[in-house]
Order: C-alpha cells, then structure tokens, then sequence
C-alpha cells in the first residue's frame, strides 16, 4: 500500500472515529503537524513502528503490511468495542482483523473486555498446540 494511500485511510478512520487531529497525534505520540502530513502523503520516513501504532489505534492496514486489497473491506468491518480492546492491550492488526472474522452463534463479543478474554483463549490454546 502506498504512503498516500495509507494517509488517506488515516484520515477517513479518525474522522469516522471522532478523532480531532490533536487527540490521535497525543494517542501515537507525535505532533499533529506530522499526523497531518501522514494525512496528506506527505510524511517523510515514516517509521514501521509509528504505523503500527496507527493502524492499531484506527484498526486499519499499515502501509507495511503484505496482504491482499481487498482485506480493506474486511477492515470496515471492525467493531469498535474491538478497536478499544486492540489499543488498550496493543494487538497487532493481524491479530485485530482475525478476531473481527470470529462470531459464536452469529453474535460478536460487545465490548472489550469480552474480546479480552476471547483473545485470551485463543492465545493460550494456540501456544498449548505449540507446546505439543
């Protein structure tokens, strides 16, 4: 994905979100100037680290990220009790996006504690397989 691209998403989600420039700049930690400019494509040298935080806090692609377009799409589609819970603990938008495709009897989890402690188990059953 293009840096134009990616600023371009920056904005439409923290608009969609109800961030002012000011409060996403404060929640990554860097000046609203620079975040306008990631904004606008034009941000020079962005750093991997700096769009993972993006992208996790937005729950959209970084820049980065191998993948498939339309996964986009599928990003749309994050609930925003999820989002919380990815910024609170930090997940990795790989892991955000495979949560966003689970539902047990047609119904998601509805807030983030909830997603917490599905994330929870399928971590621990995942590294106990490993284990084996």
């Amino acid at each position: 994905m293009s840096l134009d691209r990616f600023g371009e998403n920056v904005r439409r989600e923290r608009k969609n979100q109800g961030y002012s420039q000011a409060d996403l700049a404060e929640k990554v930690d860097i000046s609203r100037t620079y975040l306008s400019q990631i904004e606008q494509g034009r941000a020079q040298n962005l750093s991997l680290r700096l769009a993972q935080r993006l992208s996790t806090v937005l729950g959209i692609k970084s820049p980065y990220q191998e993948g498939d377009e339309d996964e986009e799409k599928d990003e749309e589609d994050i609930p925003q009790s999820l989002r919380e819970f990815a910024e609170e603990d930090g997940l990795p938008p790989e892991d955000v996006r495979m949560l966003a495709g689970i539902e047990y009897r047609g119904e998601r989890p509805q807030d983030p504690q909830q997603w917490r402690i599905l994330y929870n188990v399928i971590k621990t059953a995942s590294e106990s397989s490993n284990t084996s």
